[in-house]
């Protein structure tokens, strides 16, 4: 299933180039196929309860169970804490990791004895889910508002973009927009985590996505009704039309019968962008749902949940041989928080723990928990939910199942509580390992970097394949020729960029692309056409787009009729790059006879911020006949 880096016709020769290692500010491209190391987990699939708290599954447990697992009572006056007796009830209670997790943003910490020494400390220096969906997928904590950049705007690698290339499948699952916060943090790289449209494009143009579903739907509201004019709120209106017009790589999907479909293994594509017919959320948006005295009594949207919609991601993902790494979000149960909706609470977090027993039961019956890691966590709490009557203590919950538990809120917003998280299979003693901090109350806990960091840097961590310095270079000819052949071969061992030019607004260097020679002996043919595209340059979690890359082509020697391709500008400069294929040279029915040698000067262009290191990746040319 997985994609090429660049498709070439059939029977014709390509070149793979790999550039040397260069400094930035000197800047290098080389990266290799790469390997996991051994032992590392297969696939990893990462659950996320969106403002998800150690209060927030006790009062779910008590409304499905009518047990709760995690309460306690906090005198901060006297300093006194008893952990009461519970009962795991969820699956995921169950997982031998059971750790706290802290979230705060780059510019806030977390203080455990202050957190449980005043009520009110946790009401401030919150973070936001960009930041904290960012510090989960990048293992860098960020900026509120910022998605996949450190704060200073350097690209950040992610998870997603790791496992690809590993080799793996990827995917986004979400109960909210798939533009929203969470999910945008582990595929897309902005400023602006309020640029949905520019998120959902950045998703439609990567080549790292397999699997995107959620909520979003530009022609139905919150109440799985149609708009008499559509919104185009979360999926710009060209991105839409590329999507249902097939204009992408993806198989597009919305209605119920199709993700039914996906779920029950009828119909999988290779690569799925499935929008339910909703708004903003699968359920909690509903009129009168947040407001309900209690969940369920308001008719749910006919749409799919959120289990279906994870089980229809794994039927795509588990058919990629080398695994994958999936990202499912129960991104209301934010809202609910937001809302102060216990009603809402409850119904998205049974959604989000159905999910959870859904990719339980993947593992157990398709997989094994010898090669999948799972981790139940959250990115922040939501609404400061606790005990009835607390503050200044903290109070425990209790109720009976089928009821919501007594209860009080403390906010309407985010707070810089520390957070649960679980995990179990390959890597999961790793995280515990990372547990170094202590929690009066909540015990041994970690950092929200420390999710992405174990896999970036240990577990999924570059191995490079043989033959990974210099330049490979790959020729096939076809077995049987016609009259003649048709043969592309490069020459050199490295892409050499000068050192770094501050022109201002950037840095640029520049390098000259080794010469590509084409020979070509055919009797009879139109003529030939050579192109070539970048991967991105990744430097240890860092990244540069193949935007920044543009060339100048040049033909070294040839005869007329061979004509050179236009020059192509970076992004800084409003241009695409090499990120898209872009043609080297063209010859025509004369000019192609012979051997024609090209070339082309590299100019990168990047931001005077970007981050120091040495970046790698690969340009790829590819020779195409006329005829």
């Amino acid at each position: 299933m997985r994609r090429s880096t660049f498709a070439c016709r059939a029977g014709i020769a390509t070149a793979t180039l790999t550039a040397a290692a260069l400094t930035m500010p000197a800047i290098g491209a080389a990266a290799a196929p790469t390997t996991a190391p051994d032992g590392a987990p297969k696939n990893v699939i990462l659950l996320i309860g969106d403002g998800m708290s150690y209060s927030s599954v006790d009062l779910t447990t008590a409304y499905q169970y009518g047990t709760t697992y995690h309460q306690v009572l906090v005198d901060p006056a006297t300093g006194d804490v008893t952990h009461v007796p519970g009962t795991p009830s969820a699956v995921y209670q169950r997982f031998p990791v059971q750790v706290g997790q802290s979230t705060y943003a780059v510019n806030s910490s977390y203080d455990a004895e202050a957190a449980w020494a005043d009520f009110d400390w946790v009401r401030a220096g919150a973070t936001d889910s960009a930041a904290a969906g960012t510090a989960l997928a990048t293992g860098v904590k960020t900026r509120n508002g910022m998605l996949g950049l450190a704060p200073d705007g350097t690209v950040l690698e992610n998870l997603t973009e790791r496992a690809y290339a590993l080799g793996k499948a990827t995917g986004l699952v979400t109960s909210v927009p798939v533009s929203h916060a969470t999910p945008a943090a582990f595929a897309a790289h902005n400023a602006n985590r309020n640029d949905l449209v520019g998120v959902t494009r950045e998703y439609l143009e990567a080549d790292y996505l397999d699997v995107v579903l959620g909520a979003g739907h530009p022609y139905y509201d919150d109440d799985n009704t149609l708009r008499s004019t559509p919104r185009y709120n979360y999926i710009g209106e060209r991105e839409w039309e590329r999507l249902v017009d097939g204009q992408t790589g993806f198989t597009f999907i919305d209605d119920n019968a199709q993700f039914e479909a996906l779920a029950d293994g009828t119909s999988v594509p290779d690569r799925v962008f499935g929008v339910a017919r909703v708004g903003s959320t699968l359920q909690q948006g509903r009129t009168g749902a947040a407001a309900s005295a209690a969940p369920f009594t308001v008719p749910a949207n006919d749409v799919p949940d959120l289990p279906t919609l994870t089980r229809g991601a794994l039927n795509v993902l588990e058919r990629q041989d080398e695994g994958f790494f999936v990202m499912i979000e129960g991104g209301a149960i934010d809202w609910a928080g937001h809302a102060n909706s216990p009603a809402t609470l409850v119904e998205d977090s049974i959604d989000f723990n159905k999910s959870v027993d859904a990719v339980v039961e993947w593992v157990e019956e398709s997989s094994s928990w010898d090669e999948t890691l799972v981790i139940v966590t959250s990115d922040h709490e939501t609404g400061y939910l606790a005990g009835p009557g607390a503050n200044p203590t903290w109070t425990a919950m209790s109720g009976a199942a089928g009821s919501v538990a007594p209860h009080s809120w403390h906010s309407g917003s985010h707070t810089n509580q520390i957070v649960p998280l679980y995990a179990k299979g390959p890597g999961a003693q790793a995280l515990e390992a990372l547990a170094t901090g202590t929690d009066p109350v909540r015990g041994a806990y970690l950092d929200n970097t420390d999710v992405a960091n174990v896999l970036l840097k240990d577990l999924w961590d570059y191995t490079p394949s043989a033959g990974a310095d210099g330049i490979t270079v790959t020729a096939t000819i076809p077995e049987k020729l016609a009259a003649g052949s048709l043969a592309l071969s490069v020459a050199g061992d490295a892409v050499e960029l000068g050192e770094a030019d501050n022109l201002g607004d950037r840095l640029r260097m520049v390098g000259v692309l080794p010469t590509v020679a084409v020979t070509d002996s055919r009797a009879e043919a139109t003529g030939w056409s050579v192109s070539g595209q970048s991967t991105d340059l990744l430097s240890s979690g860092a990244r540069l787009r193949a935007g920044h890359l543009g060339w100048k082509p040049v033909v070294v020697a040839g005869r007329d009729g061979v004509t050179a391709g236009e020059n192509v500008t970076s992004v800084l400069d409003g241009g695409t790059g090499v990120a898209v294929p872009a043609t080297l040279a063209t010859a025509d029915a004369t000019g192609r006879i012979g051997t024609a040698e090209l070339s082309a000067d590299l100019l990168l262009d990047v931001p005077v911020s970007t981050r120091a290191g040495t970046y790698s990746g690969v340009v790829t040319v590819s020779l195409f006949p006329v005829d």
